[in-house]
């Protein structure tokens, strides 16, 4: 086999083993009401064994993706993937409260090193031309993975119940983590271990702009998606928000053949463009009264904010200077999505009690312009690299 396809095998089965690393993330919604029912938990307990992932990944990202710089990614992802297979077996098996509590910490932990390091071994072993459609790619990770738990418990859960089902997607993790370190392994390569970068050599303005505004795109994307079911229930829509979500795909895989070839300051511009798209989308897709409108707008701002996701992992390898470290920019990128999570629940459900849905829309438009603002320097050049 040739070393362009190698190189293939290992870059897809990297990616596929991210999905399923974010299916350890969205495999607690499908089985909410076993916890609850069966397990004794009560629905806002069992929503945290959803949010300790994120909320590792809001508290620690950034020294994390430090500590993964300093040892090597694929060396990262191993131990990652070890506490995610020990604590996603665990929490299969375990009834006690106190026990799956524990068993889903350590799961917290791997996960949060892996959704880092993965990304960090698609940089290294990536050549320049594919570095930003590999990530581009990559950035949809976790509807994906949304995606794959909720199939894979449609299926097992009737079959065997929720621990088969628990059990099975933690399993099926391990083995593409495997196969994925056998592919690395014949590249002969050994991106194992990265050279020692100091914090402040990352810390650049065009790092800090991507950052920021990852950051303003997770609280756009998860106000959307938490509150379009509410609104779909109106009868609002004429699709199911289920299937506005399964856009997503459509602007990654978009944004991964925009990217090809082209530098940060292009990326930026996407970026721009997408948010732009989101921006004029908002208002209509939560304040217009045709239903056709109103639906066409909900999948322009789902396809308009994989764009900017797209665009922004893309940018990472050429906004990180020389001298810095790949895997400590995806700390700080991860960690202001993470901070994004966590407040743009709060901050969008404050807007739409205090304005209703048409407030709610143009909150979300002036997060859009937000980032257009933010991401503006980048894209005009001003502190452009060549790819």
């Amino acid at each position: 086999m040739s070393l362009p396809t190698l190189r293939l095998a290992a870059v897809s089965l990297v990616i596929l083993t991210g999905v399923l690393a974010g299916a350890q993330l969205g495999k607690i919604a499908p089985v909410l009401l076993w916890y609850r029912d069966e397990i004794g938990l009560s629905l806002q307990g069992a929503g945290w064994l959803t949010a300790m992932l994120g909320l590792f990944v809001a508290v620690a990202a950034l020294p994390t993706g430090l500590a993964i710089g300093r040892m090597g990614a694929v060396r990262a992802t191993g131990c990652g993937s070890i506490l995610l297979v020990v604590g996603g077996l665990a929490l299969a098996l375990l009834v006690a409260p106190v026990a799956i509590f524990g068993a889903r910490l350590v799961e917290a932990v791997g996960y949060l090193i892996v959704c880092i390091s993965l990304p960090a071994i698609l940089n290294d072993i990536s050549p320049t031309r594919w570095k930003g459609p590999v990530l581009a790619i990559w950035s949809g990770f976790v509807p994906l993975g949304y995606a794959t738990a909720d199939l894979m418990a449609a299926w097992l859960v009737p079959l065997g119940g929720p621990p088969v089902f628990l059990a099975a997607l933690t399993v099926l993790y391990g083995l593409l983590w495997q196969a994925s370190r056998l592919a690395l392994s014949s590249l002969g390569e050994a991106p194992a271990i990265a050279p020692i970068r100091t914090k402040g050599s990352s810390l650049a303005l065009p790092v800090l702009l991507v950052a920021t505004s990852f950051g303003l795109f997770v609280i756009l994307s998860v106000a959307f998606f938490t509150f379009l079911p509410s609104y779909a229930l109106q009868g609002a829509l004429l699709l199911p928000a289920g299937l506005v979500a399964l856009t997503v795909p459509a602007g990654n895989l978009l944004a991964s053949i925009l990217v090809r070839g082209r530098g940060a300051g292009f990326m930026a511009a996407l970026g721009v463009a997408g948010f732009s798209v989101c921006a004029l989308a908002a208002p209509l897709a939560f304040g217009s009264e045709s239903g056709a409108m109103t639906t066409a707008a909900a999948i322009l701002l789902a396809v308009g904010g994989a764009v900017v996701a797209s665009a922004l992992f893309a940018a990472i390898p050429f906004v990180t200077p020389p001298s810095g470290s790949v895997a400590f920019t995806l700390g700080i990128v991860s960690q202001a999505g993470g901070i994004g999570t966590l407040a743009g629940p709060p901050l969008a459900a404050w807007m739409l009690e205090g304005q209703g849905w048409n407030g709610f829309g143009w909150f979300l438009s002036a997060i859009a312009l937000t980032g257009v603002a933010c991401l503006t320097p980048l894209a005009i050049g001003a502190m452009r690299r060549p790819a």
